[in-house]
């Protein structure tokens, strides 16, 4: 018997209702979203809501109200968020990029780390600090062409190690530091 109730009750009301809330949002879907949301809202607290029709129909009516004001509310507060943080696709590729960069950084570094000492101390200071061959010979006091030759030892060493996946970034990174 209350199962025919909240049938007849559906079938009277629920058109009603999808006309209103699309008056509200102007979306037929969310319309009937809003429509059946409030009949679930109705029947999840049907105990607390009078049983004449006046009152349940007020209540549906006001819930979809409600409900459409909140989905706007919620929308105004993204809407803030998105235009005061500088994200748009660019970012995600930039995101990404930044992801991948760090992991071909880190593998180099441990590679790098594994060189000998000598090999390892050149190799950072020409390809992570900056230094030119002539700046790390004078610092070190050793030849320029020592330099070279370690440099070159040790990106061998790196381009070898380095995960296959990893080498075009590599590739890539390195052409940026020449």
């Amino acid at each position: 018997m209350e199962s025919d109730f909240n049938k007849l009750l559906f079938e009277q009301h629920y058109k009603s209702l999808c006309h209103f809330a699309w008056k509200l949002c102007g979306d037929i879907v969310e319309a009937e979203d809003l429509a059946q949301d409030a009949f679930i809202a109705y029947f999840k607290n049907k105990e607390h809501i009078s049983s004449h029709e006046i009152a349940i129909k007020q209540f549906l009516y006001t819930s979809i109200k409600y409900a459409f004001l909140n989905v706007k509310r919620k929308e105004k507060v993204e809407e803030k968020y998105w235009s005061a943080t500088p994200f748009s696709e660019q970012s995600v590729d930039s995101f990404e990029l930044n992801i991948i960069h760090s992991e071909v950084l880190a593998e180099v570094h441990n590679i790098v780390n594994s060189l000998p000492i000598g090999c390892q101390v050149i190799f950072k200071m020409g390809y992570f600090e900056g230094l030119s061959n002539q700046e790390i010979a004078k610092e070190l006091n050793i030849s320029v062409n020592t330099v070279k030759t370690q440099k070159q030892r040790g990106l061998k060493i790196v381009k070898s190690k380095l995960h296959p996946e990893f080498l075009p970034f590599f590739l890539l990174f390195y052409s940026l530091l020449q």
